[in-house]
């Protein structure tokens, strides 16, 4: 008791007391302060994170129109792969009237899925590596001689068109041989088919190229110095599309590793022929394919693309190895898309460059 009358009696030691826990206080608002601090620059950083992921999420969608078809008595039917590396879900479709007069103009027709009673699409959801995965779309009767505009709308806020009655048709989904076997990459359309994958050889007479002469299919071709040639399309209703000299293709002979077996072809200037009359690429002279218009794609939204370099930027032409056979083909189309460029591949074809005069071993 008397110590604590003697600390009571004390001014100093009170002040003491009081200073050290004001001190205490102090340090502790601080720390409070920092901490709230800490607690909002990490939610901050989670949201642009997230935020981040989400955009990263929404420009891998890769939708790629393949077809759009209304079998008698419907539905429509739309056609697409997802060549993304996620699931796509669908929150709406809309479908524009091009013509002046009919149904679903001037403002678009607007499908949900269900509940909607009569107007809507199922299912929605396309899962990732989905191939001809078909959207169907209830309520809209499109076999009446209009033309269509088709827009996806994903729940991550891209857009996806496409065109009714759809211009490329798959030999895959028709099953007939009038169609046309394409491959979709972005905004490009690429065709393989005996009409549009060819070669020329030579400088004259057939398959040269050269005037009163064409181009010959290259899937079974001869083996000797080479043009190939390719038909591109660009089926973005926006944008054009410039190919860049990057462009290439490289050929893989079956069976061997060997040097000297393989082969790269570059992208060539338009203006060539054969390997007797071919010129370097670049962009003072490019492919440029204009973007498609409101009812298809128009003359300058295609392009034949030669193909023969054997490096960046030159002249030339492919020269086989001395081994023949089947070659698995990659094709690397490197362009500008809306001030952008960029690059996709094209997984394989195949073409066997074993026929000669007289025996055409690919064809037997």
């Amino acid at each position: 008791m008397t110590v604590y009358r003697r600390l009571a009696r004390s001014k100093k030691g009170m002040s003491t007391i009081f200073g050290g826990l004001f001190f205490v206080i102090i340090i502790l608002m601080g720390f409070n302060v920092m901490l709230w601090g800490f607690i909002q620059y990490d939610a901050y950083n989670h949201v642009i994170t997230s935020m981040s992921q989400r955009d990263q999420q929404a420009v891998s969608e890769n939708l790629v129109p393949v077809n759009a078809t209304y079998p008698s008595g419907g539905p429509l039917n739309v056609i697409v792969n997802n060549l993304g590396g996620s699931s796509v879900s669908i929150a709406v479709i809309y479908v524009w009237n091009t013509n002046t007069t009919g149904q679903c103009r001037p403002t678009p027709c607007i499908f949900n899925p269900p509940p909607q009673l009569s107007t809507y699409f199922t299912p929605g959801n396309i899962p990732a590596g989905a191939v001809n995965f078909v959207i169907h779309v209830h309520g809209i009767t499109v076999n009446d001689g209009n033309s269509y505009r088709i827009s996806l709308a994903t729940t991550r806020g891209r857009l996806f068109s496409l065109y009714y009655p759809w211009r490329f048709n798959s030999l895959i989904i028709n099953g007939g041989g009038n169609g046309s076997f394409v491959t979709n990459i972005g905004p490009l359309a690429i065709f393989f088919n005996f009409k549009d994958f060819n070669y020329t050889q030579g400088s004259t007479g057939a398959c040269s190229g050269a005037p009163g002469y064409g181009s010959c299919t290259a899937f079974c071709m001869p083996s000797a110095n080479s043009i190939f040639t390719i038909r591109v399309a660009n089926t973005d209703i926006n944008n054009n599309v410039t190919l860049l000299p990057q462009t290439a293709m490289k050929l893989e002979l079956y069976g061997s590793n060997a040097p000297g077996q393989n082969v790269l072809a570059f992208i060539m200037d338009p203006g060539s022929v054969n390997p007797s009359t071919n010129f370097a690429y670049s962009l003072a002279n490019p492919y440029n394919l204009q973007h498609a218009g409101v009812n298809g794609e128009l003359p300058a939204s295609f392009a034949t693309v030669k193909f023969g370099a054997g490096s960046e930027g030159t002249a030339g032409s492919v020269g086989f190895p001395s081994k023949t056979g089947n070659f698995l083909t990659f094709i690397g189309i490197y362009y500008l898309f809306n001030g952008q460029a960029q690059g996709e591949t094209i997984p394989f074809m195949d073409f066997d460059n074993a026929q000669t005069a007289g025996n055409p071993q690919c064809l037997s």
